[in-house]
């Protein structure tokens, strides 16, 4: 419950839902203006001076009228997610580091649907634009295939951000994961455990990092002097189901393969279920690999060995250079790479007996 606090030498007793900028400007002994650009994150005003407002505001218990800095501004203060058919642990990384980072700069966050194949959708991101509901955005792979929405952003001058686009041209900026590494890193470690013949699963294709996944996968079999085979390699989406399919078919194979590596967690979890039903050990029959490290890898059995993709550190990334180009600051590069990690647990083993491997 909130109480009234008294403060004598502002003049009279503060309930904290009724302060206002002036409560503030009085305390620190600043003007108004002054007040509203510590707020609004004007470099203008001094770091001393910066850190007595937000001490007064934190003291005072000052929540600023959202109404009215939209109203003088002119700007929503809001951020806008867009995605479309994202696994659900991905999108919630993504939201999280947005959200926090918003938060942390004042702004809000609205997380909107778009399939980047339907005219429809594309016009509702223009409608947000024209009612001011939105000030610039953060596109999640596919919704970056919509080239025309994105050039008719940039006429407008409506900052956005992409994550892990398919094009990679143009002014705006974007963050990735270093796919390609990943994939490579994961394929060797494979190798490195006597396996040879690898199936692998890709993921959506509307997505670059599936085909990054795979670009890396071939360079490792290359630089291993491993035959690439097109009959190891299965279409997936990056959901459960498909991986469930694609393992049925590399598992029906003749001879079947000795290791999987699937695009992602979620298909590599359908991997293991297949395994199970058919009663193949992992990973003393069947080694099981996946990508991204989301907490599903942690929680199936056995564990996944996975590619660690940092989705929340892209997340903020992509969130702080929207911020700033909502600021005016200037970007000092368009692309943002940030790398993986191997994480080796339970579900892959060497072929065989360790001691007879090469």
């Amino acid at each position: 419950m909130l109480t009234a606090l008294s403060y004598p030498h502002i003049g009279r007793t503060l309930d904290p839902v009724s302060v206002t900028i002036f409560d503030v400007a009085r305390h620190v002994g600043v003007s108004i203006k002054t007040v509203s650009r510590v707020i609004n994150n004007d470099p203008v005003v001094s770091e001393d001076t910066r850190a007595k407002v937000m001490a007064a505001v934190r003291e005072l218990g000052y929540v600023p009228n959202v109404s009215a800095r939209r109203l003088a501004s002119r700007r929503s203060y809001v951020v806008g997610l867009v995605f479309h058919n994202a696994t659900w642990a991905y999108i919630t990384e993504v939201q999280q580091g947005v959200l926090e980072t918003c938060r942390k700069e004042g702004y809000g966050m609205l997380i909107h649907p778009c399939n980047a194949k339907k005219s429809e959708d594309q016009q509702e991101i223009l409608r947000l634009v024209a009612q001011q509901q939105v000030d610039g955005f953060i596109f999640t792979p596919p919704c970056d295939n919509a080239v025309a929405l994105l050039e008719e952003l940039e006429a407008r001058r409506i900052p956005f951000v992409r994550l892990t686009p398919c094009v990679r041209q143009g002014p705006s900026p974007f963050v990735a994961a270093d796919d390609w590494r990943g994939a490579y890193e994961m394929t060797e470690h494979l190798i490195n455990l006597g396996h040879r013949r690898i199936g692998f699963i890709m993921g959506n294709p509307d997505h670059q990092a599936s085909h990054d996944r795979l670009a890396g996968f071939k360079a490792a079999l290359e630089a291993h002097r491993i035959p690439f085979n097109p009959a190891l390699i299965q279409q997936g989406d990056f959901q459960f189901e498909s991986g469930v399919t694609c393992a049925r078919a590399l598992l029906g194979m003749e001879p079947r393969p000795t290791a999987i590596f699937a695009s992602n967690d979620d298909m590599a979890a359908g991997v293991l279920a297949v395994a199970h039903q058919m009663g193949i050990s992992i990973p003393a029959d069947l080694s099981v690999a996946g990508f991204d490290d989301v907490p599903l890898a942690r929680q199936v059995w056995p564990a996944l060995t996975t590619i660690r993709q940092p989705i929340y550190e892209i997340a903020v990334s992509a969130a702080q250079l929207l911020i700033r180009l909502l600021k005016g600051e200037s970007v000092e590069t368009s692309f943002y790479e940030l790398p993986t990690t191997l994480i080796v647990r339970e579900s892959t083993g060497p072929v065989g007996d360790p001691e007879s491997l090469g």
